[in-house]
């Protein structure tokens, strides 16, 4: 079993920076919450009932998380993230089925912690309050990476990155647009993204730019509409 399950390996050779959007100091604090973030500073418990400070990815999908497209559910569903040595190719195809590996996910330390995996072993339901210090989100390709191997760890299905594409790119996308509204938005960061989704979910002919996000032809037009309505709201001086 899991034979077919993928890795960011491109002709033998690993490719990890092409499982992150941000790591580190990259991390744009305006960018809503989203499948694959990960976070350290919880105090949770361990196996034992020892309490420290943990580091933790959200597996939970964006929607799932939310009541109203803004604000978290009073409950987020995490697992631990663990040092781990590299793995390697075979092993992303063929073991460590209970891992999604974070190779790399801190370049700048010391080998023992720069490698990381989130452990399904380990699970959490945290309260959104405690999710305060992101050190990374995943790009597109691994968020489905994740996706891809916490279903098969719960299922033993093995659904192809791009099966998880066709149903995320338009969640991703709309984070994506939260965030770079938020950042040229003159309000507060809560205020403003409750605006945009207003914006996208507002009734035009019958359908809304949330709905159209769905299509990736879609994409560039919204982007650009997007843009012209931050320029009305907040002009730039002349």
């Amino acid at each position: 079993m899991g034979g077919g399950l993928e890795s960011p390996h491109v002709k033998g050779a690993p490719q990890w920076g092409a499982l992150y959007r941000a790591r580190g100091d990259e991390v744009s604090q305006t960018r809503p919450v989203f499948t694959g973030d990960v976070f350290t500073g919880p105090l949770l418990p361990g196996p034992t009932g020892n309490i420290k400070t943990r580091t933790v990815a959200i597996i939970q999908h964006p929607c799932s998380m939310r009541t109203d497209g803004v604000e978290l559910s009073w409950q987020v569903l995490v697992a631990e993230v663990k040092s781990r040595k590299e793995i390697s190719e075979a092993d992303w195809a063929s073991g460590f089925f209970n891992l999604m590996p974070l190779p790399d996910l801190s370049p700048g330390e010391a080998p023992r912690t720069r490698h990381r995996a989130v452990d399904f072993d380990n699970l959490y339901t945290v309260a959104p309050n405690l999710l305060t210090r992101r050190i990374a989100c995943l790009s597109p390709f691994g968020v489905n990476l994740l996706l891809q191997r916490w279903v098969h760890y719960s299922s033993r299905v093995v659904v192809p990155t791009h099966s998880f594409q066709s149903v995320t790119q338009a969640f991703y996308e709309e984070a994506d647009l939260i965030e770079e509204w938020c950042d040229e938005a003159a309000g507060d960061l809560r205020s403003e993204a409750e605006a945009c989704v207003r914006w996208l979910r507002a009734d035009r002919a019958g359908t809304t730019y949330q709905q159209m996000l769905k299509d990736p032809q879609t994409h560039s037009m919204i982007r650009k509409a997007m843009r012209a309505e931050l320029k009305n709201r907040w002009p730039t001086e002349s």
